[in-house]
């Protein structure tokens, strides 16, 4: 009974010992991820917010000319979106549900269907990762940075010639987006969208909105 027992001991122990580095390269595994999360895990995290602002520039580009607009920017999930005009002809104008109320400084507010403004709003990351995603983000690096940056392939498949892809660029150490390329079907690019002071919100003013 002595041996038998004695036996089942050593059993014991030697699977213990056994499981114990299994354990601990398992916690191991799980610890890096919660810590370093992967790319996939840090783009889902920024289509997912809840609340941001932003400083947001656009340069719009054509064969001719150029055009420049710096504007301040609001996302709320359950409220809309909000960009303030901070270049000459200032006004704001918040996007909720199928309208877009127009605010101007001494004029009288008015109101748009969403439609006829489709092109500022493609700033907003739930608008630009709803889109189809081409494979998956690269790590690069960029000569207009320094950091190392996520690139995301986007695919715009209901828009016209002139917008039919983009270039998401985000920074992999601090979780931001920094820039958007958005290109033609002859891979020119059209509208470079730049992200500055992004920060992530617990919440925003109704007021905005």
């Amino acid at each position: 009974m002595n041996l038998r027992s004695n036996l089942f001991d050593k059993k014991m122990i030697i699977g213990i010992l056994v499981l114990i580095p299994i354990l601990v390269i398992v916690l191991v595994i799980i610890g890096r991820n919660l810590i370093i999360p992967s790319n996939e895990d840090i783009i889902n995290q920024l289509k997912h917010e809840k609340y941001y602002s932003s400083k947001v520039h656009y340069l719009f580009k054509n064969s001719k000319s150029q055009f420049e607009e710096n504007t301040t920017q609001y996302y709320s999930f359950d409220k809309g979106l909000r960009i303030e005009f901070l270049d000459g002809y200032k006004r704001v104008k918040v996007y909720k549900g199928g309208e877009i109320k127009v605010e101007k400084d001494g004029d009288e507010d008015y109101t748009l269907d969403k439609d006829i403004d489709k092109i500022y709003p493609l700033a907003f990351l739930q608008n630009i990762l709803s889109n189809y995603q081409e494979g998956d983000a690269e790590e690069v690096k960029e000569e207009w940075g320094s950091g190392l940056y996520l690139k995301v392939n986007i695919d715009y498949k209901n828009m016209n010639k002139h917008l039919d892809k983009a270039e998401l660029y985000i920074d992999k150490n601090k979780k931001v987006p920094v820039l958007l390329k958005i290109l033609d079907d002859n891979n020119k690019e059209r509208v470079i969208i730049t992200y500055k002071d992004f920060k992530i919100e617990k919440t925003l003013s109704n007021d905005l909105f």
